[in-house]
């Protein structure tokens, strides 16, 4: 079956491409939903644990998130009050329901960070998850579980917080003291530190590696966008190229997908402004939850900070 678990590293297209393809049809960037990539690679390709654990949040959780996003856009919050708002909620949200699905977080925070106010968007989520349900029994990695067969194991406490601290700092002095442009606060990164946090093994190594990915992601994606003028093909060859990367760097993580599309909802005619984004805000978000892990105290930072690959 060797053949089919390197196939199974483009089953992310089948989320990607119908929902560019409509997209393109529609004129309109709302419905794009970078995370969907993400989601369908953690699920389908890695089985990932805490993506994996429950089926029901999959379909619930993502929609409701990009639902409350859309709101605060619409209250007219100062953007760092929603931003932060929407990330302690989200935080919050995922504990009490006992979940790791961290690509909620960006489903909330990416309408605020990008300024997209359409309902179409949660809605888009809303199918895309569904789409990802209801094909889980026929694509599911085999390591995956069914849903019920465990509860799914929330973030440890340590993990959230260091994470929100570390976003929330970048939010303030990258977003508002240095006015970076949007795209530094791009909710995919968040997702990435967390999930980085949350595995619990922490190396300089692991992060600069996450980090040339991230960038590589931004480079395939912002290239693709600016030079092949039929959008559905350029999401595709973005992510298939952000696929290659992670297969030559040995380092499957899904936020790279997302990275990877966001070019398409910012028509940003200079691509190197958005790599440099991203390999800022990954920089600094990366080296912020490295040093914060570090300062904090016994066994917090014992349980943060490995010599993991």
């Amino acid at each position: 079956m060797q053949w089919w678990d390197r196939c199974r590293w483009a089953l992310p297209l089948i989320i990607v491409t119908p929902m560019l393809v409509l997209a393109s049809l529609l004129g309109t960037h709302a419905i794009i939903f970078p995370e969907g990539a993400a989601l369908a690679m953690g699920i389908w390709v890695l089985g990932q644990q805490g993506w994996t654990a429950s089926r029901w949040r999959v379909v619930a959780l993502p929609p409701l998130f990009a639902a409350a996003g859309v709101l605060l856009v619409e209250a007219q919050l100062p953007r760092a009050v929603a931003e932060i708002g929407s990330l302690t909620i989200g935080l919050l949200v995922l504990a009490a329901f006992d979940s790791r699905l961290a690509p909620a977080l960006s489903a909330a925070m990416l309408p605020i960070v990008f300024s997209i106010d359409e309902w179409s968007y949660p809605v888009a989520v809303l199918v895309i998850c569904l789409v990802l349900a209801a094909l889980w029994r026929l694509v599911r990695h085999p390591a995956t579980r069914r849903p019920d067969d465990a509860l799914p194991r929330r973030y440890p406490s340590g993990v959230a917080a260091v994470t929100w601290v570390v976003v929330v700092g970048w939010i303030l002095i990258g977003g508002q003291l240095l006015a970076l442009p949007a795209a530094v606060l791009a909710p995919p990164l968040f997702v990435s530190v967390l999930e980085w946090l949350g595995r619990g093994q922490l190396s300089v190594g692991d992060g600069m590696r996450r980090w040339g990915l991230l960038v590589g992601a931004a480079v395939f994606g912002s290239v693709a966008a600016r030079s092949i003028p039929i959008g559905p093909v350029a999401g595709v060859v973005a992510v298939c190229a952000t696929l290659a990367l992670m297969r030559l760097l040995a380092m499957p993580h899904p936020p790279a997908l997302a990275i990877a599309l966001i070019p398409l909802i910012l028509d940003a005619a200079d691509s190197g402004a958005y790599v440099a984004a991203i390999a800022t805000g990954a920089a600094a978000l990366y080296a912020g939850a490295f040093a914060v892990a570090l300062a904090t105290p016994g066994t917090l930072r014992s349980s943060l900070v490995g010599s993991g690959p």
